[in-house]
């Protein structure tokens, strides 16, 4: 009987199945569509009321009381490397052989006996000059500096996906370029005072789902420029100043923006005015800070500070501010004057910069990983050259050295980079300490050191693919490449690599010839 019962069930289902009419592509196509958005609605609705949670207990925690900190004098640089430069003295060429004189006839002598012959003495071997040893390595210091590999931008704690309504736009020129961001067309953002429950309540006003809009816009702008950390942090502050202008308002929207975009902030009232905190783990030079839980916490907008009233309100995965530039912005191309270069060795290329980016970069404060001051140039050496640059200085450079051998090939890019340009301090040209990425030193008329070997140490690696390390001596910034094929010259041994020394300031030295004046002090290897 239960067999029988089943078969007719199964004959049943096998009707009503036949029975029902086949989709079309285009309905099945729908059919999947209206469920893909039903899952996504309901995947979007999570997130929100996620974000609204979070937000609603920051805003709880602001209302307590908070702390009161002092604040900490700016960091300040180590001083800068203050080397003399050395001219190497070039040999004087070898004097041309002069041609032999004619011999004079020879006169025949008057007969007289005949000499006896006599033996020739036996040729004596001559000894075998010995091999010139190779010169030691230069002594390294036990802790040999590795930068951290750049972070990618933090994402928000979120997905953000904002609704439909009514907004605005706020256009600027950030650098030279059109950057464009939504806020509601009903703002009316405002703080009614500076008490912790004032900034709570508009704390909770900025995290109405009308404010979805501008925090999707404005990542959208860093993802869209490829901006960095710092080039985002002041995107958000000319962008909030221009809808809000100088105030309190400006200062918690930027504060609000870095958050819901993932970095670590606190925000704290100073002379009845609102401060924006930044934490970093590099050390910012020339930026008066605070020190919140064993981390430095930056006053970005330059202001001078004191003692200061700071609300300590975390927010999920916050992540702090990197001071690395893994990707260059997007910037719109402004180019500077063509410039062209010289070697005393005869190779020449033009060049011309991205005046917005040179904006850019002077906006950049120099920084150090882990309290060590030499870290700074790692920053710089390892900033990319922008693909106009490439197009017009490399081309030159490539076809000289396509058919050289490594030696030569690294050799002429050291003079190239030791004798196209002239040594100047930093004292007198900017009056204090000022690094420069490549592309600066490619613009300014003046370069030191450590200009010249961030800049050798950025056309080795991209032309050649060997690897470079910098060199730090007391008072001096040099390189060194671990070249593949033997090469002979004063060289470190890291990481189980010979890496050779390049002086791009020890003018007309050759590779493998340590300044003089340095063979005397340790080497801190900086690796890039």
């Amino acid at each position: 009987m239960k067999q029988q019962l089943s078969l007719v069930i199964l004959i049943l289902l096998s009707m009503v199945a036949y029975a029902q009419k086949p989709l079309s592509f285009d309905e099945y196509k729908k059919q999947q569509e209206e469920q893909f958005n039903s899952f996504k609605n309901k995947a979007q609705a999570d997130y929100d009321a996620f974000r609204q949670k979070v937000n609603q207990e920051y805003a709880d925690f602001m209302r307590k009381a908070w702390k009161e900190f002092e604040v900490q004098e700016p960091l300040k640089p180590e001083p800068e490397p203050v080397v003399e430069p050395i001219i190497r003295e070039e040999p004087e060429p070898e004097p041309k052989p002069q041609p032999k004189p004619e011999p004079e006839p020879e006169i025949e002598p008057e007969p007289e006996d005949e000499p006896q012959p006599q033996e020739e003495p036996e040729p004596q071997p001559q000894p075998e000059p010995e091999p010139e040893p190779e010169p030691e390595p230069i002594p390294v210091q036990p802790t040999v500096i590795i930068v951290p590999e750049p972070e990618p931008a933090p994402e928000p704690i979120a997905p953000v996906q904002p609704q439909k309504v009514p907004y605005k736009t706020v256009s600027l020129s950030y650098f030279g370029t059109l950057v464009s961001v939504a806020f509601p067309e009903n703002d009316g953002f405002h703080i009614n005072g500076l008490t912790e429950n004032d900034l709570a309540d508009a704390w909770q006003q900025l995290s109405q789902s009308k404010y979805d809009v501008t925090t999707k816009s404005a990542l959208a702008a860093r993802d869209n420029l490829c901006l960095c950390d710092w080039a985002y942090m002041k995107l958000l502050q000319e962008v909030t100043e221009k809808q809000y202008k100088k105030s309190n308002e400006a200062i918690l929207m930027q504060a609000f923006l870095l958050v819901q975009s993932g970095y670590r902030i606190r925000f704290g009232v100073f002379n009845n005015r609102l401060e924006l905190l930044v934490a970093s783990d590099y050390e910012i030079y020339d930026y008066s800070y605070y020190k919140l839980d064993n981390t430095n916490f930056y006053v970005v907008s330059g202001d001078k500070c004191g003692r200061m009233r700071i609300c300590e309100s975390k927010y999920g995965k916050e992540r702090a501010l990197s001071m690395q530039i893994a990707q260059l912005p997007n910037l719109e191309e402004e180019q500077t004057p063509k410039r062209t270069l010289s070697s005393k060795k005869g190779v020449t290329s033009s060049v011309s910069v991205n005046k917005n980016l040179l904006d850019f970069f002077n906006t950049y404060p120099s920084s150090a990983i882990d309290g060590n001051f030499t870290t700074r140039w790692a920053a710089y050496a390892n900033t990319p050259l922008e693909q106009s640059i490439k197009d017009m200085l490399y081309p030159p450079l490539k076809r000289t050295i396509s058919q050289m051998n490594q030696y030569q090939a690294v050799n002429i890019l050291l003079n190239w980079v030791q004798t196209s340009f002239v040594y100047e301090y930093d004292d007198k040209v900017w009056g204090g300490d000022r690094a420069f990425f490549a592309q600066e030193t490619l613009f300014y008329p003046y370069c030191d050191c450590e200009d010249r070997s961030i800049l050798f140490s950025r056309l080795v690696r991209d032309l050649t693919g060997l690897e470079v390390v910098l060199l730090y001596y007391p008072g001096h910034l040099a390189t060194a490449v671990a070249f593949t094929e033997d090469v002979k010259g004063d060289y470190l041994i890291y990481n189980k690599k010979k890496y050779i020394v390049c002086d791009p300031t020890y003018i007309n030295s050759n590779v493998g010839e340590t300044m003089p004046s340095m063979k005397q002090y340790q080497a801190q290897v900086i690796v890039l």
